[in-house]
């Protein structure tokens, strides 16, 4: 799939897009084996409860320090690997923006969707810091209350004198698995300004003789323990259980979030606006006309795969795009997503390079965006320059 096919496709869908953890390298850690050591976790039956209370500590441990922690300091972050990720989603809404202003089609709505199982705050404060409009699922001043409910809005300007109404570009933030500044109070999510949860967890970190090893180097390569050699290393260390493992988890399970594990919704309202946010992606790619890019994302995740597949055999319409980080990562998805005619997958057949956001920014959105704010000052120097005829003087020189 070249660029021109892509630009068609952008100028005339409803625009979604699909973002993972691989977005937000080099500042966070992607989830690696995570998921699938803490799914094994909560399948296991232990012989001894507390082997599996420090094993979950302390991958958590890890998790929040590689993943959550950096949150804390996204807002005035320093540092080069801080300002790649950060100038990288500057540069992606602030294309998006362009082409949801300059695209010629009429028929789709100036609105993008943006679907993450991110929980980090890059995309909020890129919004923020670009001035544009967004919805993240808030309402209210004083103590915003979130509501899927919210996502239904949108925003139009109205001229003074003749009441001439049009569209304001949109982006509609949907947090699929959570967002660190949410906050569950009296059965409503709320909105932590201050992040008092995360400095919470933070003042509750497990020290390095409370923890087991989490991953080890083998052939160049950084991979997890197995929870057998983790059981073996509390035998070895004599790690004991203590009130530190408790109350750090206690603090962590205060975070309105899903934990990157295949677990089953409840019933709780936590849980219920996870599902709620699934049904309104299966909605969204559901429409007629709708194209969906994806980045950063394994499909790892069971229940937005599976979702994704649902549709795609449904929605005949739906274009389904997957950046692929390299070609490990393509062979990857390609065996648990289907062969279909609607889903194409891009990366780097040779192998050479990695497809980063940097890269899928400047090979393809970025490069649009540019193309039409060029075309849109064009038309408009044309309009401007009065037509001679053939009838009026002409000067003499």
């Amino acid at each position: 799939m070249d660029y021109q096919e892509i630009k068609r496709i952008i100028e005339s869908c409803h625009l979604n897009f699909l973002v993972g953890s691989g977005a937000s390298k080099p500042f966070f850690s992607t989830l690696n084996q995570i998921e699938s050591v803490l799914t094994e976790l909560n399948s296991m039956s232990f012989k001894e409860i507390e082997n599996k209370t420090i094993i979950e500590a302390s991958v958590k441990n890890y998790y929040f320090q590689k993943c959550i922690r950096g949150n804390l300091s996204i807002q005035h972050g320093t540092g080069s690997d801080y300002e790649t990720a950060f100038n990288n989603y500057m540069t992606f809404v602030s294309s998006l923006y362009t082409i949801l202003t300059k695209r010629r089609s009429n028929l789709v709505s100036k609105q993008v969707n943006l679907f993450t199982s991110n929980m980090d705050l890059f995309f909020d404060w890129s919004l923020e810091k670009s001035r544009f409009s967004f919805n993240d699922g808030f309402a209210g001043r004083m103590n915003p209350v979130y509501g899927t409910e919210n996502f239904h809005n949108t925003i139009r300007k109205t001229s003074t004198h003749y009441e001439y109404k049009s569209d304001i570009p949109l982006f509609n933030l949907f947090k699929l698995h959570g967002s660190v500044n949410w906050k569950l109070e009296e059965s409503q999510i709320t909105y932590d300004n201050s992040l008092s949860i995360l400095k919470d967890i933070d003042g509750k970190q497990l020290t390095a003789s409370d923890c087991v090893t989490i991953e080890k180097e083998v052939e160049d390569k950084w991979v997890f323990l197995t929870i057998g050699e983790m059981e073996k290393e509390i035998q070895d260390k004599k790690i004991k259980l203590s009130d530190s493992h408790k109350v750090f988890l206690d603090s962590y399970s205060k975070l309105v979030m899903i934990n990157p594990t295949k677990q089953k919704f409840e019933t709780t309202t936590r849980d219920l606006t996870f599902y709620e946010l699934l049904r309104m992606y299966s909605n969204h790619l559901e429409r007629e006309n709708s194209v969906l890019f994806v980045f950063g994302f394994s499909f790892s995740d069971e229940h937005i795969r599976e979702i994704t597949k649902r549709v795609a055999n449904a929605n005949p319409t739906l274009i389904i795009i997957i950046f692929c980080h390299d070609i490990e990562a393509k062979a990857s998805i390609e065996k648990i997503l289907p062969v279909r005619h609607n889903i194409k997958f891009i990366c780097d057949s040779t192998g050479s390079s990695q497809l980063s956001l940097d890269e899928i920014n400047k090979k393809y959105f970025m490069r649009l965006a540019s193309e039409l704010a060029k075309d849109g000052k064009q038309e408009s120097n044309e309009e401007s320059t009065p037509i001679e005829s053939d009838d009026e003087p002409k000067p003499t020189t």
